[in-house]
């Protein structure tokens, strides 16, 4: 595979982190409208209830972790196959490390 110039790796870059930016958005504002049915229905609600709304939940939180790996592993390999060597030297593991924490610290904090 021929690989990225500088130009082209900030291209796909841009549009994979808009990706990322997407799903960070999807996963925020499913958290807080699920967190507001969690304050409103679940302690009035049954047993069946509260078990769909930790079911979303964690599902918010798999939705969000997976999209998020996905996101920086292609990232990886983009910088995998780019030619300049500075781009070589960022850390993807750390952001998706730092990402994976964040996600699960707001699955986690919900009620």
């Amino acid at each position: 595979m021929a690989k990225l110039t500088v130009d082209q790796y900030l291209a796909a870059a841009a549009a994979r982190l808009a990706h990322l930016t997407q799903a960070y958005a999807i996963v925020f504002f499913a958290s807080i409208a699920t967190m507001f049915a969690i304050l409103a229905y679940a302690s009035s609600a049954g047993l069946a209830a509260r078990f769909a709304l930790a079911t979303i939940v964690v599902a918010i939180t798999v939705y969000g972790l997976l999209a998020a790996k996905a996101a920086f592993d292609d990232l990886k390999a983009m910088l995998d196959d780019a030619v300049d060597a500075h781009l070589k030297q960022i850390r993807v593991a750390l952001f998706t490390a730092a990402s994976a924490i964040l996600v699960l610290a707001m699955g986690v904090t919900h009620r």
